[in-house]
């Protein structure tokens, strides 16, 4: 009912994400995530099902049953991400939104926060000043700050989730764990993941 994950330092990431249901069908889904550099895809796959499960359970045993339901390297999907923003979101008649506009890790989990407050300040843009590219321009400096804080909040935090290396993951274990815990910090958790750690509205 919720997502889990288990990690080795910042090296190693496995993920379970309960994503639903198919329509009309009783089936509860879920995406399962393996942290794996690009580079090391082909010596992945020439490794084998087996050998790739067993390093897996020997991680997280519990996700046995999720591991059952991949038979092949063709049953995952490498997917590769970049950290990058537009320096200007819009253009004559053109506006980029979401991912177009800002790509980061999906360490923060806003990639679809990030993208319906776009298409929200742009509708209130169009709907507000009318005029098409004065319209743009107003949506792109709605959003020029929220995004800038996130993006920041990003680059900053991937390395402790996904890097070589043992200092940054062991800070994230014994001291962001402590301060995660302290006062006020749950609303703070709270705001951030919901992408209201800055007002949002144009």
């Amino acid at each position: 009912s919720a997502l889990q994950q288990v990690y080795r330092a910042a090296d190693r990431m496995i993920g379970v994400l309960p994503v639903g249901r198919r329509p009309g069908e009783t089936t509860p889904l879920a995406t399962f995530f393996w942290s794996l550099k690009a580079a090391d895809h082909d010596r992945w796959r020439a490794a084998g099902m087996d050998a790739w499960k067993a390093e897996v359970l020997g991680f997280w045993p519990e996700c046995a049953p999720v591991l059952e339901a991949l038979q092949a390297p063709e049953d995952l999907t490498l997917a590769r991400y970049g950290h990058h923003t537009l320096a200007l979101p819009v253009a004559p008649g053109l506006a980029a939104i979401g991912d177009a506009a800002h790509a980061t890790s999906p360490q923060l989990g806003q990639g679809v926060n990030m993208g319906l407050l776009d298409a929200f300040a742009l509708t209130e843009a169009v709907e507000r000043i009318g005029e098409r590219d004065t319209a743009l321009w107003a949506y792109a400096a709605a959003r020029r700050w929220h995004v800038r804080l996130y993006q920041a909040l990003s680059l900053v935090f991937t390395p402790f989730y996904q890097a070589d290396g043992h200092t940054l993951p062991w800070i994230r274990d014994h001291v962001l764990g402590r301060v995660a815990r302290a006062p006020g910090a749950a609303r703070l958790l709270a705001a951030t993941v919901s992408g209201l750690l800055l007002d949002p509205r144009p």
